[in-house]
Formats: C-alpha cells, structure tokens, sequence
C-alpha cells in the first residue's frame, strides 16, 4: 500500500467525507476531497457554481480536477458522485484501490434531503442518476455496504479490503 492513493467513491449521502476523513486518520495519511478543492479553486459552494455556471460546467471541472490529482503517495480521496465515470475510473484505479461505499435509494433519500448544498438533491431524476451512476460505481476495485454500518464498522472493513 505504500505511495498509493485509497480513493472513495458512491452516490451523495454515502459518507464519502466522513469515512475519508476517519480513514486518513486511522492509515495516518492525508484527506483530499474532490469537492472541497473544486470549492476552493472557485471560491464559492458547489450549489452556488451549479446556480451561477450551470452543471456542465460544474462536471468539466470535476472531471479536471479528478485527473489533474498527481500521484502525491499515501492519501485518501474522496471523490464527488459524478466524478467516477468512464473517463476517471482507468486513472483513479492506477492511483490505488478504489472503495465503492454503497447504499439503497432510499437511504440516499433519508440522509440527503432536500439539503440545499447539494443541487442534484431536488432533481425529479434523482433516481435515475443514482442508477446510471451505480454502473460506474460498480468498477471500483472493491465494494462497502455502508447502510447500517457505522463510519468506524465502514473504516474498518475497508482496512481489511486494502
């Protein structure tokens, strides 16, 4: 594992973050999150960029600043729902294991909301983005049912994946 990237991927609400950040802690190693760097490149909230650049412009960034990652050694990264996909997946898998963190719809339903930092959260499709994005997801090097599971029983069974 040493000099290797553990990156996370799944849908909205499967605890990207939280596993990552306790992940990082436990393997010692640092956090980067997809998302919060694209926040900080353009200085404003996800939901603030959909609002005011629209979402293709939203996923060109993310897919950018998915493959513009270097090859920093041992970290953890969580990456956005849309930003596992056919064009990342080949460069995210080279980097390291990937861990697909997964759950049922209807517990996407129950830990998002309506959460207005997350735009995608209020689209009548929302169903048919969380299967479209399933099959993706489904490419990572190993699964991790996280539905029930506290972030710590996550963590854990993620270290006896990797």
């Amino acid at each position: 594992m040493r000099g290797r990237t553990v990156t996370l991927v799944g849908f909205m609400g499967s605890g990207k973050s939280s596993v990552g950040r306790v992940l990082a802690m436990r393997l010692h190693w640092p956090f980067k999150d997809t998302d919060a760097i694209i926040e900080d490149l353009e200085g404003m909230p996800i939901a603030k960029i959909f609002a005011q650049k629209g979402e293709p412009y939203f996923r060109d960034l993310e897919r950018r600043v998915v493959l513009s990652t270097p090859e920093e050694g041992e970290r953890v990264l969580a990456v956005g729902g849309g930003g596992f996909n056919g064009e990342t997946i080949p460069y995210l898998n080279h980097l390291g294991p990937t861990v697909y963190l997964d759950l049922t719809f209807e517990e996407v339903k129950r830990r998002i909301g309506r959460d207005p930092r997350r735009p995608l959260a209020r689209d009548p499709d929302l169903f048919g983005i969380f299967i479209k994005r399933k099959r993706w997801y489904s490419r990572a090097n190993h699964r991790v049912w996280t539905e029930g599971a506290t972030v710590d029983e996550v963590v854990d069974a993620i270290l006896r994946l990797i």
